[in-house]
């Protein structure tokens, strides 16, 4: 007892030590302090926090232990990992004090996962938790629960979270539905069987439980609306009644939902929605109240009467609202709203085109490409021309745009009627557009649109394809550069990823275009072929090496020239510019587009069969051969086996042209006939027609065709061989050094197309008057402004109407004589005014070319810009599978046939374990009896007193083991019974 007094001093000591230790131990706030005055040593003081962390979570003291978790919840925001710590968090969980308690679910949440152990351990705690009488424990509870949830711990809290929906507390009853969705996502079971309990939240007193109920619903109706179908009656009415703006949105979002599956609610629903959008202040509330229209098919649904035109007109009014006010966020979702609506009712958002075009100059990037996507839908026939003039001056330079009258031509001397040229018109006064920089992902987003807008339905809102040439030479000036990809055949894959690069040129786009329009539109060909072979003649001017953008145009250009050469204006000047000798740095697909269109250019240019064969055309055409000649050796040993092969045959071909130049006698009349019949055969024949990708799909493949068969099954031989021969000639040894060790070209500043050109332009382009008058086509480029006014002259050359001045007319001298004078007759006529109007031209439809399709074929109305078919979106990497969506909760014929066979094969289970039991039971007994036996011989030697104690003994035994046989029975049928219940709840 005196040794027990002296260990009681020493534990006392002891623990007082510990206490003075831990007195100075660190708080979360020493923690944060700590770390900001170590600046540039965060990582060794957070090492050496760790230690001490690891050493407190081992510690008794509740307190010490809750402040180490919380330091390491903090340095976990910092990725310091802190699962380790698993076991001491549940530690806290299960504290009964409430601050530790929430530190440890708090812990629990950030650290947790799916994968982690002690994960199942959670399920006793959180139990407990639930049933506590404390209202923060079930709260805490029902919080950590939603983030750690996993299929097991929502099959086993199932039961209790379906009993605190019927909680006396309103707010318990709200959080214990709100987590039911979390454990529906990990086991959809669930919904099953707590489904009723689910509907009877729609009718409680409480408007945060009824609200919260809605949200869930909401949300799995995303799932599978067919389940909650028959919750339209009780919906209907929250709509109706319901004062709270939130639940009111998220019942319209949920009746967008239900709406397709049962049309019959349109009608019903309508006129409160239609209030609503009258009434409400809320922005909030009305764009819902139009979203849900829009996106349930409530509009669509009453499109063709009187009240779906009234009530759309309403909602774009509505909308218009949203545009003019000047907050960003409201602007952007009236956009968004728009975007919507446009597909069923294009012309009344196209009544609105001011504000929405307003919004294409906003200076918030986001709010600028939603009106870009809204401009393509609003489109039409009438307003196309103004639309593409705005978005095209977004992609001037700043300087340009800043000062429209420095890229204007001289305009006064040619205007367009008569009151314009005797009352010219000053400038027209715009508002002031705040420049920005613009990123070049949206310039080749604006140009796209572009592209989209003109060839939307086939060409359906272009009136004018000469001006959609115009445009699409001017879009390729203000191509955005791209990087150095474009500039080196060598970085060329023939075989790339199937997804876009972002560093792609849009130019490819535009020559798309321009082939569609050259191929479809045979009445505009010809000024098709003159724009592709500008693009192709002023290529050295437009497209700098150095990242300029739209290169890949040239492709396109490429093959117009030489499919239509014989409508070229000046085949020589383009023959000359596609072997110039920069050609050969193009990347291989163009370079081969070129070497195939020189010989169409040459046939066109040299092989007019009854052409005079005059010497000066005999050495023309003889120095043209050689310089073809002299630009195919180049690429003829190119490494890209399209350029090569290409190359390699046509070199061959005008060498033999040359032979038969050279051989022709000079005094003939007529020119070679290998030249002026055999060469043109090659390439004349019927049009190159549009065919459908459809028709192309169905055409068979030959029965013994084998794409897989190798040409040459030697070849890997022949490229084994070659690699060994390295014996090559100083001359062989330059020739490989520039086709496979070509070197890295030094990256210059990119510059784009309009950049490059206004030096080339500087010196052709008129001076601008500071009076002149800005017309609709300020947008475009003044040698294309040029050439359209001279085109105009020289239709309206013999048109009395125009009154247009001559450029090469003197301004002093004025033949009097040679004035035109027309009679008027003023007589006092009542339908004077409208006889002065000048009656509006009628614009010529162009004729398009459709696809070609096979019988019983229909042909395809849209075109996607550079041909490319839609693609599957892929899916991300963080996007899962969805265990609700299309979850009934009634569960089908399968699903309760399945069920039935599952309780039968546990019933058999059951019934066979307990014929097993029975067996053991019964073999067991035969030896108890015989022991019986054997005490009873031994207890007979005693006497006959004994014997008749023994018997009463045994009576009373055999009656109590009677009973205890029958309870026993009765617990293990009971026990049996217990099993095939608890399985037949978890099916």
């Amino acid at each position: 007892m005196l040794n027990g007094g002296g260990n009681h001093d020493s534990v006392t000591k002891q623990g007082s030590d510990w206490t003075d230790l831990f007195r100075f131990e660190k708080s979360l706030y020493d923690l944060i302090r700590g770390l900001r005055q170590h600046k540039g040593n965060e990582k060794a003081y957070i090492n050496q926090s760790l230690k001490e962390c690891r050493q407190e979570v081992r510690n008794v003291d509740g307190d010490v232990k809750a402040t180490a978790i919380l330091k390491l919840i903090y340095l976990d925001m910092f990725g310091y990992d802190m699962s380790w710590a698993s076991f001491n968090v549940l530690e806290v969980m299960s504290s009964p004090k409430f601050v530790h308690k929430r530190i440890g679910y708090l812990a629990a949440v950030q650290s947790f996962r799916l994968e982690t152990e002690v994960l199942m351990l959670t399920t006793n705690q959180i139990k407990k938790d639930l049933s506590s009488s404390s209202i923060y424990d079930v709260s805490t509870a029902i919080n950590g629960l939603s983030h750690i949830v996993s299929p097991s711990l929502a099959r086993d809290l199932s039961t209790d979270l379906i009993s605190k929906m019927n909680h006396s507390n309103p707010y318990i009853r709200k959080k214990a539905i709100l987590v039911m969705y979390k454990c529906f996502l990990q086991c959809p079971e669930l919904l099953r069987t707590s489904w009723q309990k689910l509907k009877e939240g729609l009718n409680d007193e409480d408007g945060s439980v009824v609200s919260a109920t809605v949200n869930v619903i909401c949300e799995l109706a995303r799932k599978n609306p067919r389940n909650y179908l028959p919750l339209a009656p009780t919906l209907f009415q929250l709509l109706t009644t319901s004062t709270n703006n939130w639940m009111t949105i998220k019942i319209i979002k949920l009746f967008a939902t239900l709406t397709p599956l049962e049309p019959r609610l349109i009608r019903k629903l309508i006129p409160p929605i239609t209030n609503l959008i009258r009434t409400t202040p809320a922005m909030s509330l009305l764009y819902e109240c139009i979203n849900g229209l829009v996106s349930g098919g409530l509009l669509a649904g009453i499109a063709d009467t009187q009240e779906g035109e009234e009530l759309a007109k309403m909602c774009v009014e509505k909308l218009r609202a949203f545009l003019e006010e000047g907050d960003a966020n409201l602007k952007y979702v009236g956009l968004l709203a728009f975007t919507k609506i446009v597909e069923s009712h294009a012309h009344l958002v196209a009544e609105h085109q001011d504000v929405i075009m307003e919004c294409i100059d906003d200076p918030d990037i986001s709010i600028r490409l939603r009106a870009l996507e809204l401009s393509v839908g609003m489109v039409n026939s009438d307003n196309l021309q103004q639309v593409v003039g705005k978005l095209i001056r977004q992609l001037k330079p700043i300087n340009e745009a800043l000062d429209p009258l420095s890229v204007e031509p001289y305009a006064p001397v040619d205007e367009e009627d008569m009151e314009e040229g005797l009352h010219p018109r000053s400038q027209p006064s715009r508002p002031q557009v705040e420049q920005i920089v613009l990123p070049e992902s949206y310039k080749v987003g604006v140009i796209r649109k572009i592209l989209e807008m003109c060839s939307r339905e086939m060409y359906a809102n272009i009136s004018d394809f000469e001006w959609y040439l115009d445009v699409l030479v001017q879009l390729v000036r203000y191509c955005p550069p791209v990087g150095m990809r474009e500039g080196n055949p060598d970085d060329y894959d023939e075989e790339e990823d199937d997804e876009e690069p972002k560093n792609t040129d849009v130019g490819e786009d535009i020559g798309y275009e321009l082939k569609n329009v050259a191929v479809r539109v045979k009445d505009l060909r010809e000024e098709a072929v003159r724009a592709a072979a500008l693009l192709v003649e002023r290529r050295d001017g437009m497209f700098p090496s150095a990242g300029g953008g739209g290169r890949r145009v040239l492709g396109a250009a490429g093959w117009i020239v030489g499919e239509y050469a014989s409508l070229l204006e000046s085949p020589y000047e383009t023959i000359t510019a596609l072997l110039n000798v920069s050609s050969q740095t193009l990347p291989p697909d163009i370079l081969a587009i070129y070497i195939q269109a020189i010989p169409k250019v040459y046939a066109a240019l040299a092989g007019i069969q009854y052409a005079a064969w005059t010497p000066e055309r005999r050495t023309t055409i003889a120095l043209l051969t050689d310089r073809i000649i002299k630009f195919l050796e180049i690429p003829a040993t190119s490494p890209n086996l399209e350029v090569q092969e290409r190359s390699v045959e046509f070199l061959e071909l005008f060498k033999l042209l040359a032979q038969a130049i050279n051989a022709h006698a000079a005094d003939s009349v007529y020119g070679p006939p290998l030249l002026t019949e055999a060469l043109p055969a090659l390439f004349t024949g019927q049009d190159l027609n549009p065919v459908s990708a459809k028709a192309q799909r169905k055409v068979p493949l030959p029965p013994n065709l084998n794409l897989d068969t190798p040409i040459n099954p030697n070849l890997h031989l022949l490229l084994s061989a070659s690699e060994l021969d390295i014996s090559l000639t100083p001359d062989e040894q330059a020739d490989y050094n520039s086709y496979y060790t070509r070197p890295k070209p030094v990256p210059l500043k990119a510059l784009s197309a309009a950049s490059h050109l206004d030096s080339v332009l500087s010196s052709s382009a008129p001076t601008p008057s500071s009076g002149g008058y800005q017309s609709d086509d300020s947008y475009l480029d003044p040698d294309i402004l040029a050439r359209r006014r001279a085109e105009r002259r020289r239709v309206n050359l013999d048109d009395p109407f125009y009154i247009g001045t001559p450029p090469t007319t003197s301004q002093t001298d004025h033949d009097i004589d040679n004035i035109p004078t027309i009679k008027l007759d003023l007589g006092p006529t009542p339908d004077s005014a409208k006889e002065t109007k000048k009656p509006k031209k009628k614009v010529k439809k162009a004729n398009i070319v459709m696809d070609e399709n096979l019988d019983g074929d229909e042909p395809e109305d849209a075109i996607s810009p550079g041909g490319v078919a839609g693609k599957k979106k892929k899916k991300g990497l963080l996007v899962r599978d969805d265990p609700l969506k299309g979850f009934s909760i009634v569960p089908t014929k399968e699903e309760e046939e399945e069920r039935k066979a599952i309780q039968r094969r546990m019933e058999e289970e059951a019934a066979e374990r307990e014929r097993a039991l029975a067996a053991q039971q019964a073999a067991a007994q035969p030896v108890e009896v015989e022991k019986k036996k054997k005490k009873k011989k031994v207890k007979a030697e005693g006497g006959d007193d004994g014997e008749k104690k023994k018997k009463k003994k045994g009576k009373k035994a055999e009656g109590v083991e009677g009973e205890g046989g029958k309870k026993k029975k009765k617990k293990s049928k009971a026990k049996d019974e217990g099993v095939v219940e608890e399985k037949e709840s978890l099916i």
